[in-house]
């Protein structure tokens, strides 16, 4: 079990208002060492609460503050030398009566009467001395798997235990509860691991915030390319989202984003139509730095080498990108990992069959990982995995959970099964979809671990953007599924890491795909384009997102064009129906022949039916 963040965030608001610095970090350091009492020994005490603040008050990688939700003076941001200056004249000036240290040495211990002296210390400054355990317990254990524990006065007990805290601490400092009674246990305790990004976001931002990311692409433009003349697309931060009919390029977009990002094609190289010699393939894209700084690149097309050419110095995302293909395919960029290996991701493609069983020098498959991460004794990523699954499961399915792996006849290697409402399946056995699901999700967690692994071996800091690219997203799925697939999608990276930000861009034909954002659109960072056929031209266009509620109002949007959410027989006997009622002189026989096609091809409860009755009854037809 992990604790949820509205618990940490309240936890935070009650030790702001209650819980003094000194006993927030201090005492509390004091206690998990095992200070002495009555006694002094050798211990740096600038090293000992600077530990303790590495450990759970660097809440923001992208910052090289401390976070501190006590009272006290401190503000809600700390330099990192606070150990050693603020913390430490509190220590030895305003809490010196607790301790047993003589002046200019290393030796520490708490004086005999240290409970009565931090008592009075406190009362002194009009800060309650009674400090609410379970507050604090939420905030030391916020990003701690906690195993079964589901009751704060369990987390409390825990709490105790792991910090030594004795009967009359318990009695005399830590006998008050806050958060039980005001927050619900049910909505403290969750299964998956804690967003840290939900609290992060709630906090006021820490003196050095930036932008978040690195590189990332917010524009293509394609010139004598593609279906259109010229094309261009204005990245979302966050999403963008392509629709349009077949084979007007959605996916020779997505493909030229892709190499355009990551300077590889997926797959083959895209080339331009031959055929007018005077005009000159163009691709032309632009990078944002984390200051906002736009550097714009123009690669053309070399007709005698049949290749396209980058231009010197052009540069690609600073972002880990996984793209998921229409064909099942898969592609992969890492500007780290690829130090290591350049010529493993030589082509950055990954046909599924080598996603599912693996590729010798690049990755082990899915089969492989999925075992080795279920059998490690450190379950982070396959709890990860099993979080990623569980964000990404259907509502019909319900909850996607990993099984035991088995063994089948003619298969020498375990075999991972995956767990649902109706039945536990092999996951060689279970549907397209589901396989589809899984394997998106699987390289994810992977690319993120191997990220992760190159970074710390290169000793520099993993990268804090994910670009995820998916053609046809809801291939296989069920229009139950594909009406959480892409918001869920959008989601996973709070659960890789607190300060991953996450780009989706997408191509999809599926009126549910876009019925499921109607509640988490962003027009200041989401961007909705439109593939359209205009008499022999093909053109894009952003399109603003409007919320037609139902899915048969995006079918009968402009962005899908039908008449009807019908058959086609259905909406021709509308269209009939309605050119009567709007003919000057119609007859009882048109009437009749309508009602009865409107009776062949449409439901008895259809909404057309009361407009046709009165009109038809005028005309003498009874239906």
């Amino acid at each position: 079990m992990y604790l949820s963040a509205e618990a940490v965030l309240n936890a935070i608001n009650i030790l702001r208002a209650k819980v003094h610095t000194f006993i927030g970090i201090t005492f509390v350091a004091c206690k998990h060492y095992g200070l002495s009492i009555g006694s002094e020994e050798d211990v740096s005490m600038d090293s000992l609460t600077r530990a303790h603040m590495d450990l759970h008050h660097r809440v923001d990688r992208r910052s090289a503050y401390y976070f501190q939700p006590f009272r006290g003076a401190a503000p809600w941001w700390v330099v990192e030398k606070y150990p050693s200056s603020g913390l430490q004249a509190m220590n030895t000036q305003t809490f010196k009566p607790v301790f047993m240290h003589p002046r200019a040495t290393r030796q520490w211990g708490f004086n005999s009467a240290y409970l009565d002296q931090m008592v009075n210390i406190l009362q002194k400054r009009n800060v309650a001395s009674r400090v609410p355990a379970d507050a604090l317990a939420v905030w030391l254990f916020k990003d701690t798997d906690i195993g079964s524990i589901s009751q704060f006065e369990d987390l409390v007990q825990f709490f105790f235990a792991e910090y030594k805290i004795s009967e009359e601490e318990k009695n005399r400092i830590f006998s008050e509860r806050s958060m039980d009674g005001q927050f619900s246990n049910s909505a403290a305790f969750s299964s998956e691991p804690l967003e840290m990004t939900s609290v992060i976001r709630a906090l006021p931002a820490p003196p050095d915030a930036q932008a978040e990311g690195g590189r990332t692409i917010t524009s293509l433009r394609l010139a004598n390319v593609g279906p259109a003349r010229e094309m261009k697309l204005d990245f979302g931060h966050h999403l963008t989202i392509v629709t349009g009919d077949n084979g007007l390029g959605k996916s020779f977009l997505l493909d030229f984003a892709w190499w355009a990002a990551t300077g590889l094609w997926a797959d083959r190289e895209a080339l331009p139509p031959n055929t007018d010699p005077q005009l000159i393939p163009e691709v032309e894209y632009t990078l944002s730095g984390t200051s906002g700084r736009l550097s714009t690149f123009l690669a053309r097309f070399d007709h005698r080498n049949s290749a396209w050419n980058r231009p010197r110095g052009a540069m690609t995302v600073e972002a880990l990108a996984v793209f998921s293909r229409a064909d099942g395919s898969f592609a992969l960029a890492d500007p780290v990992r690829g130090r290591f290996n350049q010529s493993a991701l030589a082509t950055g493609s990954l046909k599924a069959d080598e996603v599912w069983n693996g590729r010798a020098g690049l990755i082990e498959g899915l089969i492989r990982d999925w075992i080795r991460w279920q059998t490690a004794t450190d379950k982070t990523t396959f709890d990860q995995f099993a979080s990623v699954l569980k964000r990404l499961s259907p509502e019909d399915l319900g909850t996607l959970i990993p099984g035991k792996p088995v063994r089948l006849p003619g298969e020498p290697r375990e075999i991972p099964t995956i767990q649902h409402r109706y039945a536990t399946v092999p996951v060689t056995q279970a549907s397209s979809g589901v396989q589809r699901v899984l394997l998106l999700a699987y390289l994810i967690i992977w690319s993120w671990q191997e990220h992760e692994l190159a970074a710390k071996q290169l000793d520099r800091t993993p990268l804090r953007r994910m670009m995820v690219v998916v053609d046809e997203l809801e291939a296989h799925l069920h229009p139950k599924w594909q009406r959480i697939v892409l918001p869920a999608l959008m989601s996973v990276g709070d659960l890789l890491s607190s300060d991953l930000a996450l780009q989706v861009i997408a191509a999809t034909h599926s009126p549910m795909i876009l019925a499921s954002l109607e509640a988490t659109f962003d027009p200041a960072h989401d961007v909705l384009y439109h593939l359209y056929g205009d008499g022999p031209t093909v053109k894009l266009e952003e399109t603003p997102f409007v919320k037609y509620g139902d899915a048969s109002g995006w079918l009968t949007s402009p962005l899908f064009g039908l008449r009807h959410a019908r058959s086609r027989e259905a909406e021709s006997a509308i269209e009939a129906a309605k050119h009567l009622q709007l003919g000057p002189d119609v007859s009882r026989e048109e009437v009749a022949a309508v009602s009865e096609r409107l009776k062949l091809h449409l439901a008895g409860d259809d909404k057309f039916w009361p407009r046709w009755l009165y009109f038809a009854e005028q005309h003498g037809v009874q239906i």
